[in-house]
């Protein structure tokens, strides 16, 4: 069944985007081929599910290839919708597999379960999030890890480095703040850039505090990162969910206004006495959504609440084991 209204389609000689399905309310990943004479080299994978295989096989063979023809597979990052598939597909074609170092230790770190569940507790008690919800969350953690199938990246994908597929070369723009290590992919010749999750057409990716480094600054590298992508001839930006992004530069300027207004919603709910990141993300957000959304809410307050509090604008001080956000 298509998800996107196509399963496959070229959007430059021999480059192929092929829309491949999720089981979810996003029910979508779209992944890209590059076919040569002898070889498909694919940038990103979906989950490890067998509706996933199944679309991305036909897809294949629609332009007279096959998964066992992947010789390479280039990942933006390690979520598991986008490297899900690689250690199956690898075991099938021997396909080298490249992912940045941040985000291998990132995959690493998902899979060291225990040492995850606890820094998990501790993060959801300093800023509130209720106790009872936690144990959904794991279940939920034990099925990403449950559909990414188990893999070590063969190469590091180093920042700025250069790449060829074909007749085909492209570099690898690093663009953390959805994960540490994401990266986009630019063809220069076509002027067309893979932004992964960095650049969605509609949404704004998710930016989530890393429980293994919160020292790091999601939000301040996010909008480095959209800053030197905005610097690319970039004419077509194709996100990895979503339609093909004709403007990349109007699209980041309004994602750079949607950071900046919550920023200030959020320093404006301090300054009204919220003094929890699960108070302050239930002014934002309202109490409503599901529940893995109300702790991804709680991860975008905190990723605003700890510029705001860089930038000298808010105080956190700890009261036992919570954290309290003041102005």
């Amino acid at each position: 069944m298509e998800v996107f209204g196509f399963l496959i389609e070229e959007i430059a000689g021999g480059f192929y985007r092929i829309s491949l399905p999720m089981p979810f309310r996003l029910n979508h990943i779209m992944s890209f081929a590059l076919v040569s004479e002898r070889q498909v080299t694919l940038f990103d994978t979906d989950m490890d599910i067998p509706e996933g295989f199944s679309a991305l096989e036909r897809a294949l063979q629609q332009v007279g290839r096959s998964v066992s023809d992947i010789d390479r597979i280039f990942l933006t990052h390690y979520h598991a919708d986008h490297c899900g598939l690689a250690g199956r597909l690898k075991e099938i074609s021997g396909a080298r597999v490249y992912l940045s170092e941040a985000d291998s230790e990132a995959l690493r770190n998902q899979n060291r379960t225990g040492e995850l569940f606890r820094r998990l507790r501790i993060f959801c008690r300093e800023q509130g999030f209720p106790e009872e919800l936690i144990d959904s969350l794991q279940e939920l953690h034990l099925y990403f890890t449950g559909v990414t199938s188990l893999i070590e990246a063969d190469e590091p994908l180093l920042p700025y480095s250069w790449h060829t597929a074909g007749h085909r070369a492209f570099q690898v723009i690093p663009a953390a703040g959805h994960t540490r290590g994401q990266v986009c992919f630019f063809f220069p010749r076509e002027a067309l850039l893979l932004s992964g999750d960095h650049v969605l057409p509609v949404i704004t990716p998710n930016l989530s505090i890393d429980l293994f480094h919160p020292e790091w600054h999601p939000l301040e590298s996010f909008l480095e990162s959209l800053r030197r992508v905005k610097k690319l001839a970039a004419d077509r930006t194709f996100p990895s969910h979503g339609h093909m992004i004709p403007d990349l530069c109007s699209r980041i300027r309004e994602i750079e206004a949607h950071h900046e207004e919550r920023k200030q919603l959020i320093l404006e709910a301090v300054r009204q006495g919220f003094d929890t990141g699960r108070k302050v993300s239930l002014d934002l957000f309202g109490g409503n959504l599901p529940e893995f959304d109300q702790y991804l809410a709680l991860h975008e307050t905190c990723v605003h609440l700890l510029e705001l509090k860089s930038e000298g604008l808010i105080q956190e001080i700890r009261s036992g084991d919570t954290i309290r956000y003041l102005p």
